[in-house]
């Protein structure tokens, strides 16, 4: 079984809207919807749990059932942080597959871009490796910079921009989270950390420069 956990419990501040950017409409659709449809659309996703605000449980089932995302599992609430969030979201597939047999895609909800080509190849990989994350390569001069000034120029080869999926086998991740303790090891925002902490291996899968992550209002308005 393959499942995908949209990440959609997030308040977006750097969006500056009052309402938190995955429910905010473009073309009469909430962004949220978009990201829902690409995973309820692909053939090798069998489910779907959405991680959401826990002020905004009802407001998503309403939004699941009115646009026909049939795939969707479960509708639970999110956490304080990134890492509880995700880590709910992982219990929650583990009501519906199990550990060995299952594939979670952990996604962002205000990633609408993604493409089936990526999804699918998340789940292959993961299969195959036991974890991936999507990825890109930068293509940009990247300089490191400190107090408005440029400092020096940073070698890039073999630098990546991370996205979304970063898909795992349920046992894998179920067992990095269970042995990461916050207040020990710091905050992560990346789940595929958690992994290569425990020493295990992440493949690489490859990603899209249209993959973006909507997250400032230039970025809504390119959307």
């Amino acid at each position: 079984m393959n499942i995908a956990i949209i990440m959609a419990a997030g308040a977006g501040k750097r969006m500056k809207s009052e309402l938190p950017k995955q429910f905010i409409e473009v073309n009469g659709k909430p962004i949220l919807i978009h990201t829902l449809e690409k995973f309820q659309n692909v053939d090798v996703v069998d489910g779907i749990v959405l991680v959401c605000p826990g002020d905004r449980i009802g407001q998503c089932k309403e939004l699941v059932e009115k646009w026909q995302i049939g795939k969707c599992l479960s509708v639970v609430a999110g956490g304080n942080e990134r890492y509880d969030s995700s880590r709910i979201g992982v219990a929650e597939a583990l009501k519906f597959g199990s550990d060995a047999d299952t594939v979670v895609l952990i996604h962002d909800a205000a990633r609408p871009f993604v493409d089936s080509r990526i999804i699918e190849d998340n789940v292959k990989a993961a299969r195959e490796y036991g974890a991936c994350e999507t990825a890109v390569e930068i293509v940009d001069t990247v300089l490191r910079g400190k107090n408005g000034f440029a400092k020096e120029i940073v070698n890039r080869e073999g630098l990546y921009r991370v996205q979304t999926p970063q898909s795992f086998r349920l046992d894998i991740i179920k067992k990095a989270f269970d042995e990461y303790d916050p207040a020990r090891d710091g905050k992560v925002t990346d789940d595929a950390a958690l992994v290569l902490r425990l020493g295990g291996r992440v493949a690489i899968v490859r990603g899209s420069p249209a993959n973006v992550k909507i997250t400032t209002p230039e970025d809504l308005n390119l959307f």
